[in-house]
């Protein structure tokens, strides 16, 4: 029975650790986004992003920069309502307004050209505890739009999440919620990042 309670104390403190740790890192990526650093040469980023597609099965989530064309801020796509989005064209249209999952986070940190680039100075690995992590919805990325910080979801192909076709939002808005539930003694915990505003809070269930 001792060695139980001590085991569910550490699950514990590794589970606080978790969470601790991935709402400073989601915070430090909304932060950088609204005050974009480009290093000297770097073509207009979208947003600064977090991939969870494997969170649920590792635990480990990976940081990136979406990278536009453009040289810099003043193509359509750079200053719609939307990131990466031409509203002359339907949402979802050729992946317009889509996150382009079709092409790996590369190793190189430099945004030239279309698509995903590696945040470099960000370490997601944890010692991950004994838990089952679900995220609602199937969203697999968050995307803090340059300069407003706005929090966009794309699901796990990259489709954004909350709108319509004409770019419009949708009805029925959903949040990303992150569930991590002890394998064992201890309370479940969610971390909740809200549509648009980005506003970010952890609770214990």
């Amino acid at each position: 029975m001792t060695f139980a309670s001590f085991d569910g104390l550490q699950n514990t403190v590794k589970m606080n650790e978790y969470m601790l740790n991935l709402e400073q890192d989601v915070r430090t990526i909304q932060r950088g986004a609204m005050l974009l650093e480009r290093t000297p040469g770097e073509d207009w980023l979208y947003g600064l992003g977090i991939d969870f597609t494997e969170t649920t099965t590792t635990g480990s989530h990976k940081v990136f920069k979406w990278c536009s064309p453009f040289p810099d801020y003043g193509d359509i796509k750079t200053k719609s309502k939307l990131p990466a989005y031409d509203p002359a064209v339907s949402l979802g249209i050729g992946r317009n307004g889509y996150l382009p999952t079709d092409r790996s986070i590369g190793s190189s940190s430099s945004c030239n050209g279309d698509g995903l680039a590696t945040l470099p100075g960000y370490d997601t690995s944890a010692d991950f505890p004994k838990s089952e992590i679900t995220i609602d919805n199937e969203i697999g990325y968050i995307v803090f739009e340059s300069i407003s910080g706005r929090a966009f979801f794309y699901d796990t192909d990259g489709e954004l999440v909350n709108y319509q076709s004409d770019g419009g939002q949708s009805e029925n808005v959903v949040n990303f919620v992150l569930t991590i539930d002890p394998l064992g003694v201890g309370r479940t915990r969610q971390f909740v990042v809200n549509n648009l505003s980005g506003k970010i809070s952890s609770l214990v269930l």
